[in-house]
């Protein structure tokens, strides 16, 4: 049995990291005082919050110097310091380089990049209101605007979710293999960010697309992995839906 269609507010209906603001005063302090041991622990308590953590002071000193023709530049380096040490420090807590990569790239941009890193922000955007109007052939071509905007920038969560609309709209194009193919990237990057409920998302995504393609083993492994996410977000109707299904290919040997 394949799984009803992904609703695209999926990730908004799965409980946030309630603790965020915490892990973002912990951090702060701990980069205050050079703390990496600290900092090490904290990281690996919160997984799924080091993104965002890092991401405030990257997107942050971004913010800073588009609001101002004259930004603080003091205040600029400061948090793109903080950020830099931050993934550094959660490369040594996760092992994975992701982090380290995407902070040195967002930093090193000049003015046109920034650019295009919003540019990339704005076709996700375009394309998520194209799925909501079930446009697929204009979601693919904003997805793919997003993905060509952010990959040569080193912007890994926004390559992240361009594969992620691409996906979804070859999905609802009945192009499966091109789906399955996207998610399939989308999904290792959201899960090496520690984006837990955007990589629950796309797996239960490859796990539609394995079916319709008739691709048991690789539906099944990707239900195991969905089954394992969604007992972590404590999705419980997700869950079920998930267990059924598992068992239903299980039957079907």
């Amino acid at each position: 049995m394949i799984l009803a269609p992904i609703l695209l507010a999926l990730t908004t209906a799965i409980a946030q990291p309630a603790d965020a603001k915490e892990v973002r005063k912990e951090f702060v302090e701990c980069a205050a005082k050079q703390d990496r041991a600290a900092c090490v622990a904290l990281w690996r308590a919160h997984p799924n919050s080091v993104l965002g953590t890092i991401d405030a002071d990257l997107e942050g000193s971004l913010t800073v110097r588009e609001k101002s023709k004259e930004p603080d530049l003091k205040k600029i380096a400061e948090m793109e310091a903080r950020a830099v040490w931050g993934a550094e420090v959660a490369f040594e807590a996760t092992g994975h380089p992701i982090f380290r990569d995407y902070a040195a790239s967002f930093i090193g941009w000049n003015d046109d990049e920034r650019k295009r890193f919003r540019s990339g922000q704005a076709a996700f955007g375009k394309a998520m209101k194209a799925l909501e109007a079930k446009d697929a052939p204009a979601a693919l071509a904003a997805g793919t605007e997003c993905l060509q905007l952010t990959g040569p920038l080193g912007d890994w969560w926004g390559s992240a979710m361009g594969c992620q609309a691409i996906a979804l709209a070859q999905k609802e194009l009945g192009n499966h293999e091109k789906a399955l193919e996207s998610a399939a990237f989308a999904r290792v990057l959201y899960h090496d960010l520690g984006l837990v409920a955007d990589e629950y998302e796309v797996v239960v995504l490859m796990a539609d697309e394995c079916q319709a393609l008739k691709r048991i083993p690789r539906a099944k492994a990707s239900l195991v992995r969905a089954i394992e996410l969604a007992t972590r977000l404590k999705d419980d109707d997700g869950l079920k839906r998930l267990t059924d299904t598992l068992a239903q290919l299980d039957a079907s040997k």
